[in-house]
């Protein structure tokens, strides 16, 4: 649905703050009498968003608690040639992990950006990707009505300076959209429990895999704008989203080992990039935490996962 945020900080003036609005068509309350769902953990505003449509089923929950429930920091996955972890695991086929249980799945339909707008109004709260001035990606959002503008509750970190809801004129709206938007909502389904035990499986082949694949291209010198892709294709997973999933998890230590090699990484960046990565950052590091990594999931498969919280 999403797929990056930033902070929110010099847009106002194209965002408002809601005061005291309640929108006949929806019966939407007010911030002040409508608890504000944060986020708690890096890029996560799909979940944040998903719990703000669970709210509206009389289910009261958090981003951190949904992909505690999931089990995302045991999960890794890969799309082509791009490896993918914590935050980066949205949609359906992850949501509905925590939705089925609860009789409920995420209902995913791609709408053409000009259809959009009149599809908002008619089928009232879902989930959508925007793409907002300034910010690199799309950020999940939550429309929850209209009266002459769009409406939509907006995930932020709680003490960001981020506005808790996007009001948007229907110029603004499309300038936000893709050509193909998905947006999802939920609806009502038999309940399920999702086996679990091969996705976690698959976690540490797709890992391995990561390794294998940083090590390899670490090994060579690059063009520096290869780099670009590369983070996000590769490092990310393990130096970012990895490092959010196992302080989510309460295993810090891990987590401030990854975030040493993070830092060589970022070091690395900033400077001409002209030698080989594996010349400016600890691969022997890396590959301990990985292998510590992957003893974590195993230990998850086999249910023995302690009491880190």
């Amino acid at each position: 649905m999403h797929d990056h945020e930033r902070g929110m900080a010099g847009h106002e003036q194209k965002i408002t703050m809601i005061k005291k609005v309640v929108l006949k068509k929806y019966n939407t309350v007010t911030d002040k009498e409508k608890p504000m769902k944060y986020m708690h953990f890096n890029s996560s505003c799909s979940y944040t968003a998903l719990a703000m449509l669970l709210e509206e089923k009389g289910i009261n929950t958090e981003d951190t608690e949904i992909a505690l429930e999931i089990g995302l920091p045991w999960i890794f996955d890969r799309r082509d040639d791009r490896f993918l972890a914590g935050p980066n695991l949205q949609g359906a086929e992850w949501f509905d992990i925590y939705l089925n249980p609860r009789g409920l799945r995420m209902l995913e339909e791609s709408i053409d950006a000009e259809s959009v707008p009149d599809y908002l109004v008619e089928h009232g709260h879902c989930m959508l990707g925007i793409r907002l001035p300034g910010n690199n990606g799309k950020h999940a959002v939550v429309f929850h009505g209209y009266d002459g503008s769009y409406r939509f509750y907006n995930p932020v970190h709680e003490g960001s300076g981020g506005s808790a809801e996007l009001v948007l004129g229907k110029e603004e709206l499309m300038q936000a959209l893709d050509r193909e938007t998905v947006v999802g909502s939920l609806i009502r389904c038999a309940k399920n429990r999702h086996d679990m035990r091969p996705v976690f499986e698959r976690s540490v082949s797709v890992l391995r895999q990561n390794l294998k694949e940083i090590e390899g291209f670490s090994g060579t010198v690059h063009e520096p704008d290869e780099y670009r892709d590369a983070m996000d294709r590769l490092f990310r997973p393990l130096l970012l989203d990895g490092i959010s999933m196992l302080k989510l998890a309460g295993e810090k230590d891990l987590a401030g080992r990854l975030e040493n090699v993070q830092r060589e990484l970022l070091q690395f960046l900033k400077g001409d990039r002209s030698a080989a990565l594996a010349d400016n950052i600890s691969l022997d590091s890396l590959r301990d935490c990985a292998g510590e990594y992957i003893g974590l999931i195993e230990r998850h498969i086999k249910g023995d996962t302690g009491d880190k919280q």
